[in-house]
C-alpha cells in the first residue's frame, strides 16, 4: 500500500480527528449519568437512545391488563358497528416539546389510515401563552383540521396556585371550537400541583388522554420520552382514540416506525 501523499495528508488528519471525535461521544453517551464538573452538569449527546434503545416490555406495563385492539377485523367491526369514523382525517398535532417524540409514530397511524397529520411544536409554551395569543385557533384557520392532538401542561407541573390557569385552559379550548379534540396530558416525571385534574375538569375525561401514571424511559433531561418510550406512548393514545374518545377515529397499529435518524 502506497503511504499517504503529503497533498492528501491534511485530509486524512481531519477525518481522523472526526472520528475520534465521534467515538468520544459515543462513550461519553453511553455513561449512566452525566459527568459533573464544578457543580455543572455536562449534557449527553441522544445516541444511547439510537444505540441501545430502551426494552419496551417494561414501558407502560400497568396497561398490559387492558389492552386495546390493535387487529383490523376487531376494528372492523367497531367501523362497521358506525363507533369508529373511517373517514380520511387531517389531524393536528400541535402544543409544546412533547409533540416532537409523539409525531414520529403518529405519521405512520396517519400513513397507514389514509390520514394526513400536520404538526407544529411551541417549545416551552404554556397554557397563558397559548391562551393570550389565540394560536390554535390561528392553526385551524391556516391548517383546516378534522381532528385535533394537543399537548401542553409539562412546563406547569409545579406551577403554584395552579387554579389560575383555568380561565387559559378554558380558552384553549374555546379556540378549538366544535372540532374533534383530544388534550394529551403531560408526562409526569413528579408529582404535579393540579394541572391534569384541573385540564381533565374542563376537556371532560373523553377528551383528555391521562399521561401521568404511565411508566416512561426518560431522555438524559430526565422529563421527555426517549423516542421508543414515546412510540408507545403514542400507541397507547392511538388506543385510547379508538376506545375512549368522544369522537373516536381509525386508527389502526402501524407495524413498522418511522424513526427520527
Amino acid at each position: 500500500m502506497s503511504a499517504i501523499s503529503s497533498e492528501n495528508k491534511p485530509l486524512w488528519e481531519v477525518v481522523a480527528i472526526l472520528a475520534i471525535i465521534i467515538v468520544c461521544l459515543g462513550v461519553y453517551a453511553s455513561l449512566p449519568a452525566p459527568v459533573e464538573v464544578q457543580g455543572t452538569k455536562i449534557k449527553q449527546s441522544a445516541l444511547k437512545e439510537y444505540i441501545n434503545p430502551a426494552p419496551e416490555q417494561a414501558l407502560l406495563a400497568q396497561y398490559t391488563a387492558n389492552t386495546y385492539s390493535e387487529t383490523w377485523e376487531k376494528n372492523k367491526e367497531l367501523v362497521q358497528k358506525e363507533t369508529i369514523d373511517s373517514t380520511k382525517q387531517v389531524i393536528l398535532l400541535t402544543g409544546d416539546s412533547m409533540c416532537e417524540g409523539l409525531m414520529f409514530r403518529l405519521q405512520d397511524y396517519a400513513k397507514l389510515n389514509g390520514h394526513t397529520l400536520k404538526t407544529v411544536i411551541w417549545y416551552s409554551s404554556g397554557t397563558v401563552g397559548w391562551s393570550k395569543t389565540d394560536s390554535l385557533r390561528k392553526l385551524v384557520k391556516i391548517h383546516k383540521p378534522t381532528y385535533i392532538f394537543f399537548t401542553t401542561g409539562s412546563n406547569e407541573l409545579f406551577i403554584r396556585n395552579i387554579q389560575e390557569r383555568e380561565p387559559f385552559i378554558q380558552n384553549i379550548i374555546a379556540q378549538a371550537g366544535e372540532l374533534p379534540f383530544v388534550w394529551i396530558g403531560p408526562p409526569n416525571w413528579a408529582e404535579d400541583t393540579g394541572i391534569n385534574d384541573l385540564i381533565v375538569k374542563n376537556a371532560g375525561k373523553d377528551r383528555y388522554f391521562k399521561s401521568k401514571g404511565l411508566t416512561f424511559q426518560r431522555l438524559s433531561d430526565g422529563a421527555h420520552p426517549t423516542w421508543n418510550s414515546a412510540a408507545v406512548w403514542a400507541d397507547t393514545i392511538a388506543g385510547w382514540v379508538q376506545q375512549k374518545a368522544r369522537k373516536k377515529i381509525l386508527l389502526r397499529k402501524p407495524k413498522m416506525r418511522n424513526y427520527p435518524y
